[in-house]
């Protein structure tokens, strides 16, 4: 049977594969709220909306497929995917691909309108379908089948764009098989697009009319096209069959992927799924075989062999698979980032997440993302777990409908304050029926009521913001506008229905007590008053009968009064309580506000009623109340009587009191006296009492004494250490800043020492410059007998007619140009050398692509890579800065170091793991305890369960010889019910644990053996995130510092020790698995508790190395801590701001001429980021060298690296800072001499207060002996130094405080104190004076050391450089005499002369002109050229018609010194002679130095 025949057949073992794999991944598959699933319950339409929309997106998916592909081919950005269609209607997309594989057919030249151009400007234009036939005929070229051609009006009409896709896909297959272009890629499921994208493209195809082709059955037609090799087909099948046996996914892709199989759609990602598959399927295919009876000698191969169309169908299949894994896969993630975004607090992410389209959420609005996330962070927190789409689809629906509703009352509000504002009642009472205010009911007769209410309340609220913002100090142009809120509008008119009610009850109560006495019955008027609703006071019941017939009395006259006006209405003008007027009509119950707004009375309301008003009422009951009370008092007049006579005997006692108190006031002396005596006794025997204890106990005393004032300096001493402390507690301790002698005979030399400094650098920075013109003179003149010599060379060639080649030595060619180029770059290097921000910034401004990259080629070039100790220092400097803009620009929390892969941290590790003085340190530090753990053959680390069960089973029956009844394949829970398992991996564990500590003891033991580099950057690490994570505790940020000095400097060495040359292994000796196995289990325990990560239930049988974690992390906490705490890098390297100027040879790098183009044109691509101001030095050096140079010759051969020496531009002076900061210390020792005489509350008011003719006189005597001192000096530029610190003039305090105010004036002016703080920032540095005044005096013993050495090296230099002038001299001297013998002189004639006509001269170009002299004259000029008695120096004279012209002297070096810097011609000011500096120069060579 034939391939072809045994595919037709299903077999067995292949279907069984193909069914297993479905019912795996294209069962429906429902998730509860933790897994996002959603309900598969839909209706047909929804189906049908989503087969549509399923549809737009595989479109889609083909669409981002072919854009890829051109875009691969041609090299292009073709922009957004949904723009492609009408990207490739002009055709010229189309004819670029064309151009790509068939160049012979569509050359660019035929291609039109490449660029765009008139495209852009007029749209398509009909030449545009050459272009589409032009990609026709190449297609046609290389035998693509006419079946996929689109027609021109397809694609130029866009009458049918999914056939012009269809036809890329296809020649994109087409060619993939000839080998002309990279395979198409298959991003169905993968792509994504916006639900926005997916509806638009579902209306442009149902525009179309058309049915999409199919795009998965191109790979078929196409076979059907090619003539098919069915014999290496056939091979091919074969080959894939046998190899499956192998279990290599990567082999079986490869024979996959052989064009013979004529396979279609493999995804190298699935190549372990096809090799697992395919393997099964032809497993199951020869079992089925086997069992039908069939063998292989009989049988046709493809009984037990996998046919083409079967592993094509595979392939098919698991392709599917994936891609619907990878769909439902974002669509999981898709709904948890919408759940992690859901509590988080930016709307605008939230809403992001809601639209993306793997999410399938619908009604998704842009304007309603701060509810969507107010409402799902609430449901997010009401829930336990994650939501579901249907749960956020729900929570978006009612965060839609809220939305409206509040769009409505926004409606709503407006309407309202618009009728409210125009006083209109009824149209405020109508609008606030509204349904979105959601108001209980309305009464008409309320309607004024409402208005007036809301009218009130408006006024309120804008009289309240007014007052705010005058209290604010906010001046108001015009009137706050203010709008009534949802609130203040239900409010109001609940108030006003509690008022109506109130009102209403109270108008019914009063007309209810004016009805009772109609029946003429006291108790029910009682009654009636008693109703709480009237406001009825003072009532009594005994008075039932009095009320009731004064009451009626009331009204029988108020009866009569409304007679006689012939007026009587049945409306009663009522007061409310709260003073509200209203009208009331007891008939037919209605009431009417009358309100500021709206005072008319009802129809048929009188001024006059016979009813009774409530205060009316209540001045009858008051009344009679207050008679009934005022008899029943007189009844019982016994208590007054009491009460008179108590005020009588309280009359007699004071009476008696002011007697006694006389006779006090007139004895007080003698009674003063008594008092005075026995107060005396009283106090004299305590005293003597008190004496007698203190004399019992003196040395208790004095032990407490001590204690206390101890504890009151340390209190005060403590007061001292805060941030602001104050004058009051600078006095106590002002007594520590008193300078002995010694103090003032250090400072005093330290004084001298630097300004010595000074003058020998500015002394040496002269000879240095003296050198520089000694070497370009010496250049120069080297040059000219060079140029001398390639002209006589050069003029042969030329009669011989040979080619003369210029030579250009780039940067080192001896010219102005070069040598100012040469210069500017030293300057940039040293620059770039010497201040690490610039490099810095310029790593993470530029791409993080190319940072590493730079950083490893040229940033190490410009440190040469550390390879001393001034280049090490300051390639730390510059990893110090690095990190710290690391860590404040993409560091978010403390935990990306661990986490993330900072770059700084990378290439630290890297730099000082790779150099070869910090592997002898790893090397020595873990090699010995790596080397001992790989000698232990009889070690084995394996505490996997499952492992160590089968080895257990696999000993005991090479132990027995029997076969193990146990099972083989058991989990790792079943594999620990052995005892025999647990006990081994105890004891392992046992051994891990003492292998472990003594790793651990090695590396904490050696803290100080580790390079100091990798300790500094550590110290920075840390202080970098304490000053950005200032909240973070400072176990975490030790955690962080771990993570750098062991996960990523050591852990590595630990794991892979032959990686990092540790540990020294024989020629063709390797690791094998048992050590690196070991090693990892090592390593691995030892991050655990450096992060202290213990063992969870999910390896349980680790548990027991959690006690031994904890105990090691604290260990490992402490290694940290005293590994990043180390001397400063200054005090290390030994570094100053003189160690440069010292140095007797200039710093040199060797880098390229491209690698210096790539760093000039990076700092001026990022100038502005770089630099931090517009007088930065950056800007001067780089406006000096400009853009790159256009001519690539003037910096040499590009792959050539040369030496170049580093000079600094900027001279070493005492800048402005440096003076500010001498100010500064010059105000606090001011400060504290008027401290020590004059006290304050603060410092300000020490200042603006008089002193003392006491303190006047002690600041004299302070004075006077400064002075005396001072005069005994004997260096006089100290004495007349701007910045010593004595002046004789503030000889009294007020000059003292004059001064002071004078210095802190220009302190304020740099912004270094601050006037309204008191000055706080003095006297906080005063008070770090006193706290490290004995650090202070180390200090100085160190830099009067350190800057010792530095005036000897500086001696040392300034003899170099004299001695370098002196030879030089002799060299340009001996350079010129050798010049000079060069020529040809008349025997006895020491001087040689040449003469010439001006005219000769004028000729031969050597004149220019003669002022005042024609040219016509030039014939009677006689102008002679004479060497004199001093080499190098002609005189050149003249006569004009037998008149001498002045002579003038001519210095070659000044002729060649014009030529170096480009001057084409000179004039002679005192003769007025112009001539050309290049002939005059050429004609000397010639005549004096002997070159014909």
């Amino acid at each position: 049977m034939t391939e072809t025949d045994g595919s037709t057949q299903l077999f067995g073992g292949v279907a069984n594969v193909r069914a297993k794999t479905q019912n795996i991944h294209d069962t429906p598959r429902f998730y509860d709220g933790e897994e996002n699933g959603v309900d598969d319950r839909i209706t047909a339409d929804n189906m049908d909306e989503a087969r549509q929309q399923n549809m737009a997106y595989e479109y889609l998916c083909h669409l981002e497929e072919a854009k890829n592909w051109i875009e691969a081919c041609i090299e292009e950005d073709l922009g957004p995917t949904m723009d492609i269609e009408e990207a490739l209607r002009n055709g010229v997309i189309l004819a670029k691909l064309g151009h790509y594989f068939a160049p012979e057919i569509v050359t660019k030249k035929r291609i039109y309108d490449p660029d765009l151009e008139r495209f852009n400007v007029r749209g398509l234009h009909f030449k545009h379908t050459d272009n589409i036939n032009y990609w026709m005929r190449a297609m046609a070229s290389i035998g693509l089948p006419q079946i996929f051609f689109p027609t021109t009006p397809d694609l130029y009409d866009k009458k049918n764009m999914p056939k012009v896709i269809y036809c890329i896909h296809a020649l994109s297959i087409w060619l993939s098989k000839l080998g002309k272009a990279p395979n198409i890629e298959n991003l169905l499921g993968i792509a994504e697009f916006t639900e926005e994208d997916i509806t638009e493209m579902r209306r442009a195809l149902e525009d179309y009319g058309i049915s999409i082709p199919a795009f998965n059955k191109i790979g078929g037609i196409l076979e059907k096209e090619i003539g098919v090799d069915e014999a290496g087909k056939h091979a091919a099948v074969i080959v894939i069959n046998e190899i499956l046996q192998k279990e290599d996914p990567e082999v079986t892709l490869k024979a996959l992927n052989n064009k013979k199989a004529y396979l279609n759609y493999i995804e190298i990602p699935n190549s372990v799924r096809y090799h697992e598959i395919l393997f099964l399927a032809k497993l199951d295919k020869t079992e089925t075989a086997l069992e039908e009876g069939k063998t292989s000698e009989e049988s046709d191969i493809y009984e037990f062999y996998l046919t083409h169309t079967e592993i094509q169908d595979i392939i098919d299949d698991i392709n599917d698979i994936v891609r619907k894994e990878i769909a439902e896969s974002k669509f999981r993630a898709a709904i948890a980032e919408i759940n992690r975004c859901a509590m988080g607090d930016c709307a605008q992410t939230l809403l992001a997440a809601l639209q993306v389209t793997a999410s399938r959420l619908k009604n998704v609005n842009d304007l309603n993302y701060d509810l969507y996330l107010e409402f799902l962070k609430a449901a997010k927190l009401s829930k336990e777990g994650n939501l579901n789409v249907d749960e956020i689809q729900e929570v978006l629906e009612l965060a839609n409908e809220e939305m409206r509703k509040r769009r409505d009352l926004e409606g709503a509000l407006k309407a309202l304050h618009e009728n409210f504002l125009a006083s209109n009642i009824d149209g405020t009472f109508e609008a606030l029926h509204h349904v979105a205010f959601k108001l209980p009911t309305l009464h008409k007769n309320a309607a004024p009521k409402y208005q007036a209410t809301l009218f009130f309340e408006l006024a309120k609220l804008q009289d309240r913001a007014e007052k705010e913002a005058e209290k604010e100090g906010v001046e108001l142009e015009e009137p706050i506008t203010i709008r009534l809120t949802h609130a203040n509008i239900q409010d109001c008119i609940k108030a006003v229905n509690n008022q109506l009610k109130e009102v209403r009850r109270f108008a019914e109560a009063i007309a209810n007590i004016n009805g009772c006495l109609v029946q003429d019955d006291p108790q029910e008027t009682l009654g009636a008053l008693h109703v709480q609703a009237a406001g009825i006071k003072e009532v009594l019941e005994r008075c039932a009968d009095d009320y009731h017939v004064w009451i009626k009395e009331g009204i029988s006259v108020k009866k009569t009064e409304s007679e006689i006006a012939e007026g009587d209405s049945s409306w009663i003008e009522m007061r409310s309580p709260d003073n509200q007027i209203f009208f009331y009509n007891p008939e037919s119950k209605e009431l009417v506000w009358q309100t500021e707004l709206n005072s008319v009375k009802p129809e048929g309301a009188s001024e006059v009623s016979h009813y009774m008003a409530q205060d009316e009422i209540q001045w009858i009951v008051s009344r009679v109340t207050a008679k009934r009370l005022r008899d029943e008092w007189f009844d019982t007049n016994v208590d007054a009587v009491v009460r008179l006579q108590s005020i009588a005997r309280m009359s007699m006692a004071r009476k008696r009191f002011k007697a006694r108190l006389k006779f006090l006031h007139e004895n007080e002396e003698a009674a003063l006296r008594i008092q005075c005596l026995w107060r005396g006794y009283l106090i004299r025997k305590e005293l003597k009492a008190r004496r007698d204890y203190l004399n019992a106990n003196m040395r208790h005393i004095i032990r407490i004494q001590a204690w206390v004032r101890g504890y009151q300096i340390r209190k005060n001493y403590l007061q001292l250490t805060q941030d602001k402390p104050s004058v009051q507690v600078l006095y106590k301790f002002l007594y520590l800043l008193d300078q002995s002698a010694v103090d003032h005979a250090e400072e005093a030399e330290l004084r001298k020492h630097k300004a010595s400094i000074v003058k020998e650098i500015r002394h040496n920075q002269q000879l240095e410059k003296e050198i520089n013109e000694m070497d370009i003179k010496i250049g120069l003149l080297v040059k000219n007998r060079l140029t001398l010599s390639d002209v006589v060379t050069a003029s042969k060639k030329l009669k011989k007619g040979g080619e003369v080649v210029p030579k250009n030595r780039g940067l080192k060619e001896l010219s102005k140009e070069s040598r100012e180029m040469l210069e500017s770059y030293q300057h940039l290097f040293y620059l770039l050398q010497t201040n690490p921000k610039y490099l810095a910034k310029l790593l993470f401004t530029m791409p993080q692509n190319n940072c590493t990259k730079f950083m490893e080629s040229v940033v190490l070039t410009i440190y040469n890579y550390g390879t001393n100790s001034r280049e090490e220092c300051l390639l730390l400097r510059l990893f110090e800065n690095a990190l710290k803009e690391e860590v404040q620009r993409k560091v978010d929390k403390v935990q990306d170091i661990s986490t993330g892969s900072p770059t700084v941290i990378k290439i630290v590790v890297g730099y000082y793991r790779g150099t070869q003085g910090n592997q002898n340190s790893l090397k020595s530090l873990l090699g010995p305890l790596i080397e001992q753990v790989m000698e232990d053959s009889d070690l084995n680390m394996n505490i996997h369960p499952l492992e160590v069960y089968k080895a257990w089973i696999s000993r005991t029956e090479m132990e027995t010889g029997e076969a193990s009844k146990l099972p083989y394949d058991v989990t790792p829970e079943q594999a620990l019910k052995h005892k025999e398992v647990t006990d081994e991996i105890e004891n392992t564990i046992k051994k891990l644990v003492t292998i472990i500590k003594s790793f651990q003891e090695k590396i904490i033991g050696t803290v100080d053996q580790m390079p100091y580099g990798i300790r500094y950057m550590a110290m920075c690490l840390r202080k970098n995130l304490k000053e950005k994570f200032p909240e973070s505790s400072e176990e975490e940020i030790l955690k962080a510092v771990g993570n750098l000095l062991y996960y990523r400097y050591m852990n590595p060495v630990i794991t892979a020790p032959d990686s990092f040359e540790v540990i020294e292994l024989g020629a063709g000796s390797n690791m094998n698995n048992v050590q690196r196995r070991n090693l990892g289990s090592i390593a691995k325990i030892l991050q655990h508790a450096a992060s202290f990560k213990i063992f969870d239930s999910d390896a349980r049988y680790l548990a027991s190395l959690n006690s031994f974690i904890k105990t090691a992390y604290i260990k490992f906490m402490e290694f940290f801590d005293a590994a990043s705490t180390i001397s400063d890098i200054d005090e290390h390297f030994n570094m100053d701001e003189f160690s440069d100027v010292t140095m007797l040879n200039k710093p040199m790098i060797f880098i390229s001429p491209s690698e210096i183009n790539s760093t000039h044109q990076l700092l001026l691509d990022h100038q502005k980021q770089v630099t931090e101001a517009d007088d930065d030095p950056m800007n001067e050096v780089l406006a000096s060298l400009g853009p790159i140079p256009e001519d690539e010759a003037m910096l040499g051969d590009k792959s050539t690296e040369f030496g170049l020496v580093l000079t600094n531009k900027w001279e070493l002076n005492m800048s402005d800072e440096s003076n500010i900061q001498a100010l500064f210390s010059k105000t606090k020792y001011l400060i504290v001499d008027l401290l020590k005489i004059q006290r304050g509350e603060t410092f300000t008011a020490i200042l603006h207060t008089d002193a003392n003719k006491q303190q006047q006189e002690l600041y004299k005597a302070i004075h006077s002996r400064r002075l005396a001192a001072e005069n005994e000096k004997t260096n006089e530029e100290e004495k007349n130094s701007k910045m010593a610190l004595f002046d004789p003039n503030d000889n009294t305090i007020k000059k003292l405080k004059e001064h002071i105010l004078k210095n802190l004036t220009i302190l304020e002016q740099h912004k270094l104190v601050t006037p309204t703080e008191d000055y706080q920032e003095i006297l906080t540095s005063i008070a770090k004076d006193i706290c490290n005044q004995r650090k202070y005096r180390q200090r100085r013993k160190q830099d009067l050391k350190k800057i010792g050495e530095t005036v000897e090296r500086m001696s040392k230099k300034k003899k170099y450089y004299g001695e370098a002038v002196t030879y030089y001299q002799e060299y340009v001297k001996a350079c010129v005499n050798n010049l000079s013998k060069g020529g040809k002189s008349k025997k006895g004639d020491r001087r040689k002369t040449a003469r010439y006509s001006a005219h000769k001269l004028y000729e031969k170009g050597v004149l220019v002109e003669i002022e005042k002299v024609p040219t016509s004259s030039f014939k009677a000029v006689t102008i002679e050229f004479s060497s004199t008695d001093q080499v190098g120096v002609f005189e050149v004279s003249g006569k004009l018609s037998g008149f001498n012209i002045d002579k003038i002297n001519v210095v070659f070096e000044n002729l060649l010194q014009l030529q170096y810097e480009g001057v084409s011609t000179f004039k002679f000011e005192a003769s007025g002679v112009v001539i050309n500096v290049n002939l005059l120069i050429f004609l000397l060579n010639k005549k004096f130095y002997g070159v014909e």
